[in-house]
């Protein structure tokens, strides 16, 4: 059944009767006489610069379709009238943007009629929250980066980098570039990097959102990139934070400047775009570079310690560190990379073109830019390379019916590997391979009395008292690799047969290809390959290199799939267990948007299909039948593919003018997304290491995973005052249903395997708030953008980790339980609040010193997390952050999700100019200061203390006169500096940034 399903989106995936994810927006409206009000019928309305137009129907009404998102000049005309311009037109995806004319009689002399339209502050036919961020807005912001711009939306929150969305959990996020899905299914997130300087809009849909969107139960975020103009135009930016103009150099003399560091902040962006020999042929092309001499920003102590040792050691045994290191910018953590993006538009009428692509590119030296890394001059390398490539094609059919075809290509690669052993990773550990690349391991009286000795002992970490050093010459990375692609293939087909009706029909289909390959499972494991090979090798007994290479790796619980144990490139064949993943999403639905005049429906049905190509054991309770113990091989028969799933999901919204300042909206569907597919995907041969080892890994995976389900419902009022002012009240309700948790596995008994740990759909969590946002046109120089968000996030899981190390423990002797506790979400923010304030003068408005001078400033706020504090040994309970400690041995000493975090609050500003240099050539000059008052916002907190100062460890005067007995007031100061003083639980310091753009 799922196989036909199956092929029945993919042969609709290839014809024009789909729709991929809507790109295109519209202009309506309508021409009347100035003097009697009378519609104009035939009137012409056209976009300046293309070929689009339209005549006014018997109504004296128009519509412009199939418009890219951007800023757009109208004109209108009729015989006996005189024509009207409006400039400054705003045109966003899937929206529509009214435009009205009333044209002046030619007996009538007013002069040539150009008029400058202004952003609506409604948009009635939202029938769900939408923000739309332009890039006349991101211009002015003292922020930059995509995701820095994205957090500023309602409903927002982020925590230690990761974005949650009301609530959901990070993968459940779904990211967009011109109508192509770039979220990364494996780990969630953008698996595209993008140049803000490239981006024309970013719209976010929160909650609910129309049927030609899935794979993301949470929100999506799209993004859509800027088109080239009728006339060319190019612009240069310059930013660096090196305010002082000093060398490069000084910025590791750790002095401060402007109450900050020079962190080395180097970024430059070119940008063209207009005509390519003919009107009918646009290109927009941006190249952006950026470099961090340290991307760190910690306000931290310097070290200054001197020589340090451990007087309790013996002295044979005894290392010694010169312990110096410096604040600021941090030494060995430069990186640079680069962004190409660009747009090729082909207008052809009635058939258009347009070819888009990004590409990031970083390629840099891996470093632990840390005191621990002071001794190690040995750095590994990364490759990582992403890129998004989309080809449309766009076929009027009449003025009420348009289909688009579109293919897209999505790439995301990585590679780590020591800087001179490359791959040969059978040699990181093999003294005779080092010292041929320069890098001779000798030994000193320590190494040797602490046995480390022979051709295949690694450089040994200085040691004094609980702290180690990376000594020099040793590798000090994995060796690792993965290959993310995906190619897509949808269609679009816009249909408005009437007034009321605008129909979509569709869906899409994407297929992925996933490889990943880690030999061994640790840096330690790596390293000690060599030495099994050469001891293997000496004594063969009959086996080849091969074979020998073959049950090392087995043995050393290798992941591997898209590789083979080897690390080679290979398309599965005969070999399933190394094969590459090729999940299969695919989706079919069916849209109308029903406008009335006192109503608005947006009324959809989804069908959607996930097949994530997975192998499953066929009895996990009994791990024998699929794994052979002995040697840890595979056993063909046991193991069967993962079956399909499938979906189907109603969309309804509502909007409700009351007045043509004042509407409802509503919004209520069901939401089905693939959890993140790391948690399904795992290499076999580690699988069947960590089953046979019995020992307890944290890391297991569920092959088997459904997809979450949502249900979401939706109510707001939007009302605007007056002409400068509107706001939005917005509530929601979100019941999540089979998130992923860690639960045990229960074994037969006779299959000689121990219980072992899982993922499976066994949480849920539900989420409820109120989000207002408020927006002020610019009003004597000031316009105000700003939102809150007040939510309450609980669930029996904040994350597929939150239960691991307790899932198993023992209420009923024998019986293995799972805890089913609802508590508050370790990411919820109760309350968020952003405010955007721009003063701003216009060209020649007040003194002329003060002409298109502005002060942009930024504020945010977001409410501290929920935590529980726990007792044990600070080292082992952890802090606040995903994955930190194990619950094993921390005891909860509260209610789960009882403290609270502190809140933390942030201003940036920007200050700017502009001024024409010289006919079309016009300069901005700015300075951006981030985290203007130098807030020190806590990140993360000690679970021992709930603070971010304390671990509780030293603060114990028991412990502290004991530490102080037993090994002396250097340990104590050590302690003070590398763990406490230095332990990153803030955020960044202060930045000054200056910066200088050109535009042609």
């Amino acid at each position: 059944m799922h196989r036909r399903i199956f092929y029945f989106l993919l042969l609709l995936a290839l014809c024009p009767v789909l729709l991929t994810a809507g790109t295109k927006g519209r202009i309506k409206g309508k021409v009347v006489d100035l003097q009697t009000g009378e519609a104009l019928i035939g009137a012409n309305v056209i976009v300046l610069g293309t070929t689009t137009g339209a005549a006014t129907d018997a109504s004296g009404e128009y519509l412009l379709q199939n418009l890219d998102p951007g800023v757009y000049t109208v004109r209108a005309s009729y015989l006996g009238f005189q024509s009207i311009t409006i400039s400054n037109v705003r045109v966003n995806a899937d929206l529509t943007t009214i435009v009205d004319f009333e044209l002046p009689n030619e007996d009538i002399q007013v002069g040539t009629v150009e008029i400058v339209a202004q952003r609506p502050l409604i948009q009635k036919d939202n029938t769900n929250a939408v923000r739309i961020t332009t890039t006349e807005e991101i211009d002015k912001l003292p922020i930059r980066g995509f995701n820095n711009i994205f957090a500023l939306n309602a409903g927002v929150s982020v925590t230690n980098g990761e974005f949650h969305i009301r609530g959901s959990r990070e993968d459940e996020v779904g990211y967009y570039i011109e109508g192509v899905s770039v979220r990364n299914p494996r780990g969630g997130g953008r698996a595209v990097s993008i140049s803000q300087d490239a981006l024309e809009e970013i719209q976010v849909q929160v909650g609910g959102y129309n049927a030609e969107f899935g794979g993301a139960n949470g929100g999506i975020v799209r993004s859509t990139l800027k088109s080239g103009s009728s006339q060319f135009k190019a612009s240069f930016e310059y930013i660096t934070d090196n305010v002082a103009f000093q060398s490069r150099e000084s910025a590791f003399e750790g002095k401060k400047r402007l109450g900050t560091y020079y962190w080395g902040y180097n970024e430059s962006s070119l940008s063209l775009g207009g005509p390519l020999f003919t009107q009918a042929v646009k290109y927009f092309f941006n190249f952006n570079s950026n470099f961090q001499l340290s991307p760190t920003h910690q306000d931290q102590p310097a070290i200054n310690l001197g020589l340090v040792w451990n007087e309790k050691t013996p002295a044979a045994q005894r290392d010694t560190v010169n312990f110096v290191f410096n604040n600021g910018a941090r030494t060995k953590a430069a990186r640079q990379n680069y962004t190409l993006t660009g747009t090729l538009n082909f207008d052809f009428k009635p058939i258009l073109f347009r070819f888009s692509g990004s590409y990031f590119i970083d390629d840099n030296d891996a470093n632990v830019n840390g005191p621990y890394d002071i001794l190690n001059n040995r750095p590994a390398e990364y490759q990582n390379r992403n890129g998004s490539f989309n080809l449309r094609m766009t076929h009027v059919l009449s003025p009420k019916m348009f289909y688009e075809l579109s293919a897209g290509y999505v790439l995301s690669t990585y590679e780590q590997q020591d800087k001179f052993l490359k791959d040969n990773f059978w040699a990181y550990g093999d003294s005779v391979a080092n010292a041929a690349v320069g890098f001779v391991w000798n030994r000193s009286p320590q190494d040797l009395a602490r046995n480390y000795k022979g051709r295949f002992a690694s450089p040994r970490s200085l040691s004094v008292y609980d702290w180690s050093f990376d000594r020099t010459g040793g590798v000090n990375f994995t060796y690792q690799k993965s290959d993310t692609r995906s190619l897509s293939f949808s269609g679009a087909l816009n249909w408005t047969p009437d007034k009321v009706h605008s129909i979509k029909i569709g869906g899409e289909y994407i297929n992925w290809t996933y490889r990943s390959y880690l030999p061994a499972t640790s840096l330690t494991t790596q390293r000690q390959l060599a030495s099994t090979l050469f001891t293997n090798m000496s004594n063969p007994q009959g086996r080849t290199e091969e074979q020998i290479k073959t049950q090392i790796l087995r043995n050393a619980g290798t992941t591997a799939f898209g590789y083979d144990l080897f690390g080679n490139e290979i398309d599965g064949g005969d070999d399933k267990f190394h094969a590459p993943k090729k999940p299969v999403f695919a989706a079919a639905y069916l849209q109308d948007k029903i406008e009335f005049e006192d109503i608005i429906l947006n009324v959809g049905l989804r069908y959607d299909y996930f097949d994530i190509d997975n192998l499953q054991m066929i009895d996990p309770t009994r791990p024998d039948l699929s794994i052979v113990k002995a040697d840890n091989t595979l056993i063909d028969s046991g193991w069967e593919k993962v079956p399909a799933f499938s979906s189907v999901s109603p969309r309804i919204g509502i909007s409700f003018p009351v007045t043509d300042k004042t509407f409802f909206h509503a919004q209520y569907g069901k939401f089905v997304q693939q959890p993140d597919l790391n948690q399904s995907y795992v290499g076999y041969d580690y699988l069947a290491y960590q089953l046979t080892t019995g020992f307890f890994f944290s890391n297991m995976r569920g092959l088997n995973l459904r997809p979450t389900r949502t249900t979401n419902y939706e109510l707001g009022f939007t009302q605007q005052i007056g002409d400068i002012l509107s706001f939005d009240i917005t509530a929601f309700y979100r019941d999540i249903k089979d998130l992923v948790q860690m639960v045990p596995q229960v074994v037969n008994i006779v299959s000689g395997y121990q219980n072992y740990y899982i993922r499976d759909n066994v949480d849920f969590a539900t989420t409820k708030g109120l989000e207002v946002s408020v927006n002020m046109r610019r009003y004597q120089r000031l316009s105000i953008n700003g939102n809150m968000t007040l939510q309450d996030a609980r669930g029996t899981g904040s994350y597929p980790d939150a239960n691991r190390g307790i899932v198993g423990a023992p209420v009923v002797a024998g019986q293995p339980f799972t805890p089913k506790n609802i508590s508050p979400l370790e990411f919820d923010r109760p309350f968020i609040a952003n405010l955007n304030l721009d003063y701003r003068f216009g060209s020649n408005d007040g003194p002329a010193i003060l002409s298109n001078f502005g002060v942009n400033v930024l504020l945010t706020y977001q409410s501290g997390r929920p935590f529980t504090r726990g007792a044990g040994n600070p080292a082992s309970v952890g802090i606040s952050q995903q994955g930190s400690g194990d619950a094993r041995f921390r005891t909860p000493v509260e209610p789960l999700g009882s403290s609270s975090m502190p809140a933390s609050f942030n201003v940036d500003m920007r200050v700017d100019k502009s001024f024409t240099i010289y006919d079309r050539l016009r300069a901005n000059v700015y300075i951006s200061v981030l985290n203007l008052l130098n807030a020190k916002n806590v990140q993360n907190v000690y679970l021992t203390t709930g603070t971010a100062t304390d671990n509780g460890y030293l603060s114990n005067p028991i412990t502290y006169q004991e530490q102080l007995r037993a090994q002396g007031q250097q340990y104590i100061d050590m302690y003070q500096l590398l763990t406490l003083q230095r332990n990153g639980l803030y955020s960044g310091m202060r930045q000054v940034r200056l910066g200088v753009r050109l535009e042609y």
